[in-house]
């Protein structure tokens, strides 16, 4: 007998997570969740620092990466996406951002998107969280979820950001109190130095209640139709391939690689690409898997003198106890973050209407620190300053290979591939090493060793970019909003052509709205549960 809910879900991030526990919230309707992934409490999804060790274990993420980039000396860059309950939320840096207000309102002007503007958004943002400094009308006090500052300070964290002032770039108390401009503390997604993900937020609430029904290990394959609406879905659980019904909808929240591909080998996407793959073609929607981008992390490594830095500290039992310490006391510590501390939201020239560059100081300096499956630190005192553009213009796709549903797809962010991205990249990069040579940082003998004062020239510097810069791990884009003939959904996140199938995740995003994508997504999760139960 085929089963049935009113809605399935696929996918439980940001994006899905949050949409589940509006539905659910209702009252009135039945919710399946479909993630591939499984319930996994390994110790280290829970506690921040733990990135490092999620990033080089295949345990809890799916380990993509794009074909060879053309312009980054044809590497291939890693994409890890968060295979377990919580999404990427789970396995993600943690970091809260909410975005460029003008972004948003880009976002509503420029693509014909009604509800979007950052207006409408703010409430959205306040609902999710608790930011126990906020003020009414600027901040959420009463959300899902706790948002705290990095701390404790230490001499060398303020010296960073006294230098960014130096530097021209002003202080902010709140980089979320809607003007996202200046440097400041990092935000996190925490609650007393503990992950706040979706798996130990909202998607806990949902699972409360005996209208959500969530099951691990089970891989979308297809959309299943009668004619062009949506009635359920196919997908692998254990071995076996089993067929869902939706009773009113389907809405993918699989991400910027997956829910296109899950869109392609459902019929719907450019039809001579899925015919080529031998797929009965349902809906000719060119844009599907089109406008892919993300966000190129370029670090500068620099070493310093009387600071006590992760590259000390992870060589030395009694230092790295002395931490473990002070975050199970404290709830706080370096243990409490994924190496972040602060960073500068700024322009890179006084022509730029908007902040375009995002410049963060990092706790460690190493020769490759986004290698996947290591991580070794200098051996001197150091921290990285790390940098890219806010919002890239260069574009790339993710496809798929084949009709196979367990083959990844094709992916490419086309980094460097719009000359504003090269000439933002190479202000950034100036603009980062002028910060590192204001006084408040030379007190610490702040000397850069990565790429080093001898490059100079922007050849010299770009060279650097292609052959060390990797992901922020960030891919948008990929099912964009808009009213045009590219677009694949509408302001209320229908996919255009068909009925019955919706997208809440970062695939979504016309744009890069923000430095980090979670927030943004959770509030595509919000928009999605108020078109759907019309509020």
């Amino acid at each position: 007998m085929e089963e049935s809910f009113d809605y399935v879900i696929v996918g439980s991030g940001s994006g899905g997570a949050t949409l589940a526990d509006a539905l659910v919230a209702n009252g009135q309707h039945s919710v399946l969740m479909l993630e591939s992934g499984v319930d996994d409490r390994w110790i280290w999804t829970r506690i921040p620092a733990g990135v490092f060790y999620l990033l080089r274990s295949g345990r809890t993420i799916s380990r993509f990466a794009t074909e060879p980039e053309p312009r980054m000396n044809n590497r291939r860059i890693f994409w890890p996406r968060g295979h377990i309950v919580g999404g990427s939320t789970t396995v993600n840096g943690m970091i809260w951002v909410h975005g460029d207000p003008a972004e948003f309102d880009h976002w509503r002007d420029a693509y014909g998107l009604p509800g979007w503007g950052f207006d409408d958004l703010a409430p959205l943002f306040h609902q999710l969280e608790t930011y126990a400094p906020g003020r009414a009308g600027t901040r959420g006090t009463k959300g899902p979820v706790t948002i705290t500052e990095f701390a404790p300070h230490t001499p060398l964290m303020e010296a960073f950001l006294t230098a960014c002032v130096q530097s021209g770039i002003p202080a902010t108390a709140d980089y979320n109190d809607g003007s996202y401009h200046g440097a400041g503390y990092l935000q996190f997604n925490t609650r007393r130095g503990w992950r706040q993900g979706t798996r130990e937020t909202v998607l806990k609430r949902a699972l409360a209640s005996p209208r959500l029904e969530m099951r691990t290990g089970a891989r979308a394959h297809r959309v299943t139709f009668e004619g062009r609406r949506a009635t359920g879905l196919t997908y692998n659980h254990g071995g076996e391939l089993r067929t869902v019904r939706a009773n009113r909808e389907v809405i993918l929240c699989a991400g910027a690689i997956e829910t296109p591909q899950i869109l392609e080998l459902s019929g719907i996407g450019q039809a001579e690409r899925l015919k080529g793959h031998g797929i009965e073609v349902l809906h000719d929607l060119p844009g599907v898997g089109e406008n892919a981008h993300d966000h190129l992390h370029t670090r500068l490594s620099y070493r310093c003198r009387d600071a006590v830095t992760l590259n000390q500290i992870m060589r030395n039992p009694l230092r790295k106890g002395l931490m473990a310490t002070q975050f199970a006391l404290a709830g706080d510590g370096l243990m409490s973050c994924s190496g972040q501390i602060a960073h500068a939201l700024c322009r890179s020239s006084p022509e730029v209407a908007q902040a375009d560059i995002k410049i963060q100081l990092h706790w460690l300096s190493s020769p490759d620190a986004r290698d996947p499956k290591q991580l070794v630190l200098d051996d001197h005192p150091g921290v990285s300053i790390g940098t890219f553009p806010l919002r890239p213009k260069s574009r790339g796709a993710v496809h798929i290979r084949s009709a196979d549903p367990g083959e990844s797809p094709a992916m490419s962010a086309n980094y460097l591939g719009h000359p504003d991205d090269v000439a933002v990249t190479l202000r950034a990069i100036r603009m980062a090493r002028n910060i590192a040579a204001q006084p408040a940082l030379q007190e610490f003998g702040v000397e850069e060793i990565r790429p080093g004062p001898a490059q100079i020239s922007d050849e010299e510097l770009l060279a650097f970019v292609r052959d060390s810069a990797q992901t922020s791990y960030h891919p948008v884009g990929t099912c964009r909003m808009g009213t045009d003939a590219d677009a694949v959904v509408d302001a209320e996140l229908r996919v255009h052509g068909v009925e019955n199938l919706r997208i809440a995740d970062a695939s979504v995003f016309p744009t890069m709205c923000s430095a980090n994508t979670n927030a943004p997504a959770m509030v595509v999760g919000l928009k999605a549960a108020a078109a759907l139960l019309g509020s």
